[in-house]
């Protein structure tokens, strides 16, 4: 998930490794300069997860996120023409890394956990 800055000069990103019995095994964050436009941050957390996922030497990534168009240009096997566009292709790229990569929407109140790492961090 992501989150904007109350002064509006950077983002932050966060995303969760939980297991299938939704123990957290890892959790990262990160800020990023200049600001971005809301979905183009949750875009970014999707693929700062994935890169770390792949780090952690995950073999199978269900990525849950509560951004709909998002979610929709992940899984959408046309080009993505929007401002994150290209963010989108690199995450069809990384997708084919992994075993299994499944992309999912979730609700808002259901990613509560990742949105409360994202604003934490964004307080550091």
């Amino acid at each position: 998930d992501g989150a904007i800055h109350s002064d509006g000069c950077f983002s932050w990103v966060g995303w969760v490794f939980r297991d299938y019995q939704d123990i957290i095994l890892a959790i990262g964050n990160r800020r990023l300069v200049p600001q971005n436009d809301p979905p183009t941050i949750e875009a970014l957390s999707i693929f700062y997860g994935m890169l770390c996922g792949k780090r952690l030497g995950y073999h199978i990534l269900i990525l849950e996120s509560d951004a709909g168009v998002i979610f929709d240009a992940i899984n959408n096997s046309s080009s993505c023409n929007a401002t994150y566009g290209n963010i989108i292709n690199d995450i069809g790229e990384l997708k084919l890394g992994f075993e299994a990569c499944f992309v999912r929407y979730i609700s808002e109140e259901d990613n509560n956990l990742t949105y409360t790492i994202a604003f934490l961090a964004k307080n550091l």
